[in-house]
């Protein structure tokens, strides 16, 4: 059995668009050995902070060290259910492998995902596997990305100023199993060979 986290198909799919990548940068990242990086441990911390929020009109947050500082208008959509986990079986050339991954928030049949950017490309979620995945996972047929747009405090870097929020609906699609096929029986091939951890007996 091969487990996989919905975050390894896109950290499949970065892999797969640079050309100057390595096979052991991907193994490093599918391993959990990589160094996470300034922005990845604000968005870890910004993500917690979000799931134990419990008023809607914010203006300060703070979470693991981070300050993230809101100077948006409105207040924020917070849906009762958040951090829902779930698994899913798929079959691939390579062997039975569990899908598994962790929503932000789920609210009716729309799943919606919280993301930390300093930059709003849409293009960026659109190509990504993660909607994909998700909206296959718990059977919806709509994704949002809430895309908190900020800007890092040159002088202090543990401050995070929110300027703008950007939500990006996605919609199911007739060839999205499909596509998900390829690169999950992709992805698993590539762990068979090099990522033995990620396979249980």
């Amino acid at each position: 059995m091969i487990r996989l986290s919905v975050s390894d198909l896109e950290t499949y799919r970065y892999w797969a668009a640079r050309e100057d990548s390595t096979i052991e940068e991907l193994v490093a990242e599918l391993s959990g050995v990589a160094e996470p990086s300034h922005q990845m441990l604000a968005s870890r911390a910004f993500h917690k902070a979000l799931e134990e929020l419990a008023v809607t009109d914010v203006h300060v947050l703070e979470q693991d060290g981070y300050r993230f500082d809101f100077q948006i208008e409105g207040e924020l959509f917070v849906p009762a259910i958040r951090e829902l986990k779930a698994e899913k079986p798929w079959m691939t050339p390579s062997g039975p492998v569990t899908l598994v991954g962790k929503v932000d928030a789920l609210h009716g049949r729309t799943v919606r995902d919280y993301k930390l950017s300093e930059r709003f490309e849409a293009e960026r979620y659109t190509d990504s596997y993660q909607w994909r995945a998700y909206l296959a996972m718990f059977n919806c047929r709509r994704f949002v990305y809430d895309v908190f747009q900020c800007r890092y405090d040159t002088r202090d870097p543990t401050r995070v100023v929110i300027f703008d929020l950007h939500h990006f609906p996605l919609d199911a699609y007739p060839d999205m199993l499909v596509d998900l096929d390829c690169v999950i029986d992709e992805l698993a091939e590539i762990v068979v060979k090099h990522v033995p951890q990620k396979v249980a007996a």
